[in-house]
C-alpha cells in the first residue's frame, strides 16, 4: 500500500485528535507500518495490511516516548482501529 492509501483509510476512521507521527517503509517503497498519537497518552500502530494496535502510555513515563522510538512499544491488538482500503 502507498502512503496515500494509508492516509485516506486513517482519515476515514474519523478519529478526532489523531496525529500521524511516523511511516515505516519496505525496501520496495510500500508502507510497512504507520504510527500515530491519539491524545496525550495513547499511541496507535497499523501494520502493512491495516490491522490496528494500541499502546496506553503510563502517566509516570510521560514525555519519554517520541516519534523516534514508537516502533518499540508493546502494542496490543485493537480491531476497532482496523483500516478498510477501497
Amino acid at each position: 500500500m502507498s502512503t496515500k492509501d494509508f492516509e485516506l483509510a486513517i482519515e476515514a476512521l474519523g478519529i478526532n485528535g489523531l496525529e500521524i507521527v511516523r511511516f515505516s517503509y519496505q525496501v520496495n517503497g510500500g508502507v510497512s507500518a504507520v504510527y500515530a498519537r491519539m491524545g496525550e497518552l495513547t499511541w496507535v500502530k497499523w501494520d502493512v495490511i491495516g490491522r490496528g494496535f494500541r499502546f496506553e502510555q503510563p502517566e509516570d513515563i510521560e514525555g519519554c516516548i517520541s516519534s523516534q522510538n514508537v516502533m518499540y512499544l508493546d502494542y496490543k491488538r485493537d480491531v476497532y482501529l482496523d483500516l478498510k482500503f477501497d
